[in-house]
């Protein structure tokens, strides 16, 4: 398998890679487990739980003689400090907008109230209970991810800031152990051998590779030096697609790239000059240049890959950004327009604009597409400036730019776990913008347990976003997922939680095992 680099830190963290890692180390409550095409939520950490009629509390029973891979009991305690520990302000969880729904989080992460007024308590060793301030339907889907994890307090006290830097300052209580952890090269996982579900667990060790060229990840994959790989470059699909035993599966991906403007900055808080920066990007050109039409141009933030249970929100709300494109023909205009408003005097042409993103090779080809785009259909100048993904997301938390490049994948199967990230709670993206109209359709819409009428709420809130010009969404992304064929239960279902726990590997040449063994 193949990884890259993060802080293995459950409730700090937000990365797609580092949730391989904390996905396999620690239990949750309950886990999201690949049925058919769907989920299924299947009691992990839990081995029962009920909701009281009003929707608002959770009971969660906590399985008996789990353990700590040191020995020590996991216990309700255990699941209240992970919690709050995520909600905590001073933890700076990026992800801890998710954990909205519980009652008293909006006070207790802004640090209005204390603490232990969030709503989540052990009443005893085994039994947690979670208060919601409404009703949430899809609260389910929250509890499995990273933002719920237990975790060990005298663990986290004892190693401080380099806690989750090393694989020896973590101590997990999953199907299996962080053994090594060489950075920039490999970490390892071990089989757990005191997990409570060890006879579920196939897999003995497994070696993820840190490879972040994109041609060093196909290279090894055609060797047979990892296990799995996705892509939807073509170069190497029609590779891939030739070769002897390998299995794929074709997966619209719940994510988005996108650009976030900071509404606080002197020029991007004209609404005129952010909507002609919106309107000037060409995203079917730079699906098509640049990623050789695999992917999608987005017009609308909530990818098609995420549903409202039965209804396929995509379809539902049609693509608002289109009509805005249409209602505005001439964005170099109205860049303008905004320029005047401001009153300094400035033309387009005067404009140097500095764009941020990570400095990922493949991206560098992205970012210059976007620049002469800019350029040409605007007139300005923009400076591309390449960063460390740390110091890139250091500097959007502080506001310190003007356009960021940035990516996100939904961590929940519904247009929440995109729209929820614009609340004013939400510290996910520092754009600088607010609205308490936004947050209260939000709210509104977790709490309606009519489909229909959530998603024209979500429907209300997106375009919201649009007319605001709040991001500017660029490509929601489509992969063929490359695999060994000897691999069972692979993850194919992107919102899976289960991690490697039920993979299985049928050994017919020792040297298929390539990085998994």
């Amino acid at each position: 398998m193949c990884i890259r680099d993060s802080s293995i830190d459950a409730q700090r963290g937000s990365d797609t890679y580092g949730n391989a890692i904390v996905n396999n180390i620690y239990e949750p409550l309950l886990r999201l487990v690949q049925e058919g095409d769907g989920l299924k939520v299947e009691e992990a950490g839990a081995e029962s739980w009920e909701l009281s009629e009003d929707g608002l509390t959770y009971t969660f029973h906590i399985r008996p003689d789990m353990k700590w891979e040191d020995g020590e009991p996991l216990t309700a305690q255990n699941y209240e400090y992970g919690i709050k520990r995520t909600a905590d302000p001073e933890s700076g969880s990026e992800s801890a907008f998710l954990l909205a729904d519980i009652e008293n989080f909006g006070e207790v992460n802004s640090d209005k109230k204390p603490l232990d007024e969030l709503g989540v308590k052990a009443i005893d060793d085994m039994t947690l209970e979670i208060k919601l301030a409404r009703p949430a339907t899809y609260f389910t889907s929250i509890i499995p991810f990273r933002v719920c994890f237990p975790q060990r307090q005298d663990v986290v006290e004892e190693k401080g800031e380099a806690f989750g830097s090393e694989a020896d300052t973590v101590v997990g209580c999953g199907p299996f152990k962080l053994t090594e952890w060489t950075h920039n090269s490999q970490l390892v996982l071990e089989k757990n051998p005191d997990y409570w579900d060890a006879d579920k667990v196939s897999l003995e060790k497994i070696n993820l590779k840190v490879l972040t060229d994109t041609n060093a990840r196909m290279n090894a994959f055609q060797a047979k030096e990892i296990m799995s790989v996705g892509t939807n470059l073509p170069e190497w699909t029609s590779l891939f697609d030739k070769m002897d035993g390998i299995a794929q599966a074709d997966m619209d991906l719940p994510s988005m790239d996108y650009i976030v403007p900071n509404h606080t900055d002197e020029l991007f808080k004209n609404d005129k000059v952010r909507k002609a920066f919106n309107l000037a990007l060409d995203r079917d050109g730079l699906n098509d240049v640049v990623l050789s039409g695999q992917s999608t141009p987005a017009y609308y933030w909530v990818p098609g890959a995420i549903t409202l249970n039965e209804i396929n929100f995509r379809e539902f709300a049609g693509e608002p950004l289109k009509k805005a494109i249409e209602e505005n023909s001439d964005a170099k205009a109205l860049l303008q327009e905004g320029l005047d408003e401001i009153g300094q005097g400035q033309k387009p042409e005067d404009l140097e604009i500095s764009l941020i993103m990570t400095n990922d090779t493949f991206l560098k080809t992205y970012g210059e597409y976007l620049q002469e785009n800019l350029q040409q259909a605007l007139g300005v100048k923009v400076n591309l400036e390449t960063l460390e993904w740390p110091v890139l997301s250091g500097r959007v938390q502080k506001g310190d730019f003007q356009l960021a490049f940035l990516a996100w994948f939904a961590d929940y199967n519904n247009p929440s776990a995109m729209l929820s990230l614009f609340t004013s709670d939400s510290q996910a993206v520092n754009s600088g913008w607010e609205s308490a109209d936004y947050d209260k359709l939000i709210g509104d819409a977790a709490s309606e347990t009519d489909d229909q009428k959530a998603a024209e709420i979500y429907k209300e809130a997106e375009q919201m976003l649009v007319d605001q010009d709040v991001i500017y969404p660029l490509i929601t992304g489509k992969t063929t997922l490359y695999y060994q064929d000897n691999i069972e239960n692979i993850n194919i279902n992107q919102f899976s939680t289960a991690g490697y726990k039920l993979s299985l590997i049928h050994i017919s040449e020792p040297t298929r095992l390539g990085m998994i063994s």
